[in-house]
């Protein structure tokens, strides 16, 4: 069988050994190590990656070859490569017996990618909507329950900056009046989650303050949207050390995050309080701060 010229020809596939994952193929400038693993993520089975590179390596072939070279159950073969048909990674030629060709990666690759990409949002999108529908189902259950007494209904524990992330950006959107914000480093929040944390709560017109230490303000990025923030109508000031991070919304909650004190990657616990007076006692701290702290110059 003569290589074709226009790409690089694979002319041997092969596994590498029984107990190995991997498989190499050889072109005839050099050889190649794939693992089908790598495919899986575009949406492949890891039947359907290494069917799809056994065909790589020849114009055509059977179901029964791609069962052998793959080496996947014979039985499986067909249903396989019907899929790999259906996702537009190969073609089926009406031949005596029946015969199966690559689609060129670079095609079939960046279509596969696409389909992902687009099944990812669909998802997202049905995720979204489902978690609106029962949280409209679920809140009078919800309501009925924080009816009855509970000594720590205003006290929620949140571990993990995820967690942490979703509640603070959720109180900041919710919130009508007034935001107070101690911001400390480490951050928890990422860039959009800050975005949609202080962007959302200033564009309705409520009164946000923010106090920053100085350390936190060493880094270029921070200095840059606190600027941005404050034209938009924050107000900021600096202060030399901040104890914790803690943001009050309006005068109702308090979330307050923690540093762990054991080592390695910094790691978070926070605790969200819904209580008047936790509230008024630690807003009279953030007044004693700011009454003390010097305007943010950018």
């Amino acid at each position: 069988m003569q290589a074709s010229t226009e790409m690089i020809s694979v002319l041997a596939f092969r596994k590498l050994s029984p107990y190995s994952h991997h498989y190499y193929v050889v072109t005839h400038k050099t050889t190649i190590m794939i693992d089908p693993q790598t495919l899986i993520p575009l949406g492949l089975t890891a039947y359907e990656a290494g069917a799809y590179l056994s065909l790589l390596g020849r114009s055509s072939l059977t179901p029964p070859e791609v069962a052998a070279r793959a080496k996947i159950p014979r039985q499986r073969a067909y249903d396989v490569l019907a899929s790999l048909v259906a996702k537009g990674l190969c073609i089926e030629y009406g031949t005596n017996p029946k015969a199966f060709a690559a689609v060129d990666p670079h095609v079939a690759l960046e279509y596969l990618a696409s389909e992902t990409a687009a099944d990812l949002e669909r998802r997202k999108q049905e995720s979204a909507a489902l978690a609106t529908n029962l949280a409209v189902q679920l809140a009078p259950v919800f309501a009925q329950g924080r009816s009855h007494n509970d000594p720590l209904a205003y006290v929620e524990v949140l571990s993990g900056a995820a967690r942490i992330a979703h509640r603070a950006v959720a109180l900041a959107q919710g919130a009508r009046k007034s935001v107070n914000s101690c911001i400390k480093s480490p951050l928890i929040l990422s860039e959009q989650q800050n975005d949609a944390f202080m962007r959302t709560p200033i564009a309705s017109g409520l009164r946000y303050r923010s106090l920053c230490d100085e350390p936190t303000l060493v880094d270029a990025s921070v200095r840059s949207w606190l600027a941005q923030y404050r034209q938009m109508g924050m107000e900021i000031r600096v202060v030399p050390e901040l104890p914790l991070k803690m943001q009050s919304f309006d005068d109702e909650i308090v979330l307050v995050s923690m540093q762990d004190p054991a080592g390695g990657p910094p790691s978070f616990t926070a605790v969200a309080i819904r209580n008047r007076g936790a509230v008024a006692m630690l807003n009279l701290a953030f007044e004693h701060l700011w009454c003390e702290a010097t305007s943010f110059e950018g």
